[in-house]
């Protein structure tokens, strides 16, 4: 039965073409295409040749999709179906895959066949397509938007072991979200996560300049709970009044530090004159305060700052303190290795270029750390010594940093897009870490040389085949050096039930989690509504009550009622279907996917900064909130704070549920089995295999495995500026672009957080938040309603 009724050529539509109707899948379509309220007049018309199953009918049926959504059967590849489903006055068509299918190349030959037909059909109708392997995207480059399920899988799970929990981070950012998720939860992280999830990218034109000078048409991407044209004009205002920021008009003021020489003296005269009053009118700041920060000198109308703080860079430097950059400069000219000392650095064996070899055609031209000489294809086996590197075991090779172990069941093309952001330039030399690839091949059989000429060329990358349920296997990779653990599953089971795929997964899962509680497992699941089984405990009395949070939110209308489980919020685990929603978007921000891909380390631009994590220590407090950390960052460094993933012990002063009852309910199992008992076995069992394999048990012991206070983690997107720190918070940072041939110390994280040993202007309150503190030191007044993270990019 074709649910066309009301079906009028004026209308407004797009149409959606998939092989397989699933309910959830059209239902997170649906929801994301609908959000934004210019799709409100449109009609969804959905062509596909499958039949409608009883869920189906049953959404078709809602009154909310009623009289917006319109089903054909019929195929995309006969033109009578495109026909009838008015493709040549469509006003996009998106191209989509079926979830969990089985063999993924054989789907994407059917996508390349749908994308041409329409294409002959209505050359001039915008496709929107989602495909699965990288390869592919050479056969559709004339679709507007191209998303490819390996290369966000895989680069997000590479990102996760440089900033941990960044998979969470840029899946609530993808979904549509009025911040309404944990309003009502008793738990104060609930609020604070859930609130902030409601932020989005958007993008604000302002200007177009090759100067570097702000002008009308320029383009800022910005993160903010709403769009800016949605704010109340005096919140807009608010806006707007920030110089050079979001101005209608153009700014002749150069981005360039306040001490600049160039020009004559009247020149700089003027442009002082210039400047004090944008800052005057945009920080309310009195005449004196002004004359404060700025002060023109008499001898030859030079800017001058006060005596104290003539070394700083620009009136923001007073307040945050800024670093003397020069320290940078002068270590920049030295020669020897700060970190090995010694002779025969690891630096010396590589270079930054572009890999010689690419895994498949159309990778983007990405610089990374690649070795001068192509490594022997016989050192790239871990565990089989060679003449070359003649070692038993991964602990015989000195690895400075821990390895980063990914299982995988099979390799793929996509793969090549996890070691991209883990070997580009930017990362320092001496942070880089080992990668060993646990591979499920049969025994004897190696992967395919054109793969293994790829890894050859990248250094500190090794692979092994075995399986990640077999402990051996996991001793042999090194687990007892790795800090992380990937897992990865391509293939799907055979099997009728589909929610049950992961099982194997989750189960891998739980015993690694039991025998090294302290690895950080990062997986991939089928379902995201299998997210409740990972790293399951029955007696944690907490996370089994989330389960609740769960329900409630999803009678609520939450598009992510999954977000408030533990292992999510953590970014232990993902779900690439979770990648949908950023096609949705992309008819609307057609900016977000170019965007995400420079974020990730996808794609590399000349000019572009990346993406980098902080840590907070106790030594860095002094900073005291989130905004005066912005502050510091963007004056010191050109460093942007985006967010935060915060660890805070599970006590009493961060959940209101009794977690002692936990620990209460394991000493009375059931079973009448002692837990520790149990895990005394599991250490004896390591123990065992590690002698047996002529490992040394030194690096696995009984109290590696003694589980601390429990503790929990989550990600706050865009925090407000009054956010006080906390020592063991990980700031999520967009690093200014640095050169190809920078040294370790200009591409260092931390650079930005020290602290200045002159002294600093008292009007270091400025920017704090407390306003008793800031009445008594001067009389600006920042704008509440600005909040927003802006990021820029030229063009």
């Amino acid at each position: 039965m074709d649910y066309t009724k009301g079906f009028g050529r004026n209308e407004k539509h797009v149409v959606v073409t998939i092989t397989h109707l699933d309910a959830d899948f059209i239902a997170d379509f649906l929801n994301e295409f609908y959000a934004h309220r210019n799709h409100a007049g449109y009609l969804v018309v959905l062509l596909s040749p499958s039949e409608l199953d009883n869920r189906m009918k049953l959404l078709l049926k809602i009154p909310l999709w009623s009289h917006r959504v319109l089903f054909i059967r019929g195929s995309a590849l006969k033109d009578e179906d495109l026909e009838r489903a008015q493709m040549a006055a469509a006003s996009a068509c998106f191209i989509l895959s079926a979830r969990n299918v089985q063999k993924k190349n054989a789907t994407d030959e059917q996508t390349i066949l749908r994308s041409w037909a329409v294409k002959d059909f209505s050359p001039n109708v915008p496709q929107y397509v989602q495909v699965f392997r990288p390869e592919t995207k050479m056969h559709i480059e004339h679709a507007e938007i191209v998303i490819c399920e390996d290369e966000f899988k895989y680069s997000l799970l590479a990102n996760n072991c440089i900033c941990p929990g960044i998979s969470t981070f840029i899946t609530l950012l993808m979904h549509t979200s009025r911040g309404e998720e944990g309003q009502k939860s008793t738990e104060p992280w609930h609020r604070m996560y859930g609130f902030h999830s409601g932020n989005e990218i958007y993008d604000i034109v302002v200007g177009e300049s090759h100067h570097h000078i702000i002008q009308s048409s320029d383009r800022f991407y910005y993160v903010a709970l709403t769009n800016e044209e949605s704010l109340p004009s005096d919140k807009s205002g608010a806006l707007k009044a920030i110089p050079g920021v979001l101005s209608t008009k153009p700014l002749e003021m150069p981005l360039r530090s306040m001490d600049s020489t160039e020009g004559s003296g009247s020149v700089r005269l003027a442009r002082w004159r210039k400047r004090r009053k944008l800052l005057q009118k945009s920080k309310g700041i009195s005449t004196s305060d002004v004359e404060t920060l700025i002060v023109p000198n008499n001898e030859g109308n030079t800017l001058s700052q006060p005596p104290q703080d003539r070394s700083r860079k620009s009136s923001v430097g007073i307040v945050t303190g800024e670093v003397e950059l020069e320290s940078d400069t002068s270590s920049d000219s030295q020669e020897e290795c700060e970190v090995c000392r010694q002779e025969g650095c690891f630096s010396e064996k590589i270079r930054k270029t572009y890999p010689p070899i690419s895994a498949y055609i159309g990778t983007s031209a990405t610089v990374c750390h690649m070795m001068k000489e192509k490594r022997k294809l016989c050192c790239l086996q871990i565990d089989k010594p060679c003449e070359h590197e003649n070692f038993n075991n991964p602990k015989e090779y000195g690895w400075k940093n821990p390895a980063i172990i990914v299982a995988v069941d099979k390799t793929t093309s996509g793969f090549y897009n996890l070691i991209l952001p883990l070997r580009a330039f930017y990362r320092p030399v001496h942070d880089l870490q080992p990668i060993i690839l646990l591979l499920e091949l049969e025994e004897g059989k190696s992967p395919q040389p054109a793969f293994l000429d790829v890894l050859a060329w990248f250094p500190m990358i090794y692979w092994m085949q075995g399986k990640i349920s077999s402990l051996d296997n996991l001793l042999k990779a090194g687990i007892c050096l790795a800090k992380h653990v990937i897992l990865v599953k391509e293939a799907t089971n055979l099997i009728e039930d589909s929610t049950l795929a992961d099982c194997t997964t989750i189960i891998t899962v739980q015993k690694i989690h039991r025998m090294f509680p302290n690895l950080k497992i990062i997986s991939e699941l089928t379902h995201a509504s299998n997210m409740r089984f990972m790293q399951f405990d029955a007696y944690d009395s907490y996370a089994l009550q989330q389960s609740k949070f769960e329900k409630k939110e999803r009678k609520r209308g939450s598009n992510m009622p999954y977000m408030f489980r533990l292992p999510f919020a953590q970014g232990g685990v993902f779900s690439a279907n979770m990648l949908d929603r950023l096609l949705y978007q992309a008819i609307v921000k057609t900016y977000l996917v170019d965007f995400l891909k420079l974020l990730l380390g996808i794609d590399q631009s000349n000019g572009s900064g990346y993406l980098t994590a902080i840590t907070i220590t106790s030594d860095d407090l002094w900073i005291k909130t989130y905004g005066r950390l912005y502050q510091k960052l963007c004056a010191s460094v050109g460093d942007i704070p985006i967010g935060i993933y915060r660890t805070k012990a599970m006590d009493s002063n961060t959940v209101s549920i009794e977690v002692e009852t936990a620990a209460s309910l394991k000493n009375e199992s059931f079973s009448g089995n002692d837990p520790k008992q149990t895990q005394r076995k599991m250490v004896a069992l390591v123990k065992a295999r590690m002698e047996t394999l002529g490992m040394s048990t030194d690096d696995y012991s009984e109290e590696t495995t003694n589980n601390k206070l429990k503790t929990l983690s989550y990600v706050i997107i865009n925090p407000p500026r009054e956010l006080e720190l906390e020592a063991g918070d990980i700031v999520y940072v967009l690093r200014a672009p640095v050169k190809e041939n920078a040294r370790s110390n200009k591409i260092n994280p931390r650079r930005g957080l020290r602290r200045s040993h002159n002294n600093i202007s008292p009007n270091t309150a400025l920017l704090t938040t407390y306003p008793e503190v800031r009445r008594s030191s001067t009389s600006i007044s920042i704008p509440n309603s600005f909040n927003d993270n802006i990021l820029t990019s030229s063009g």
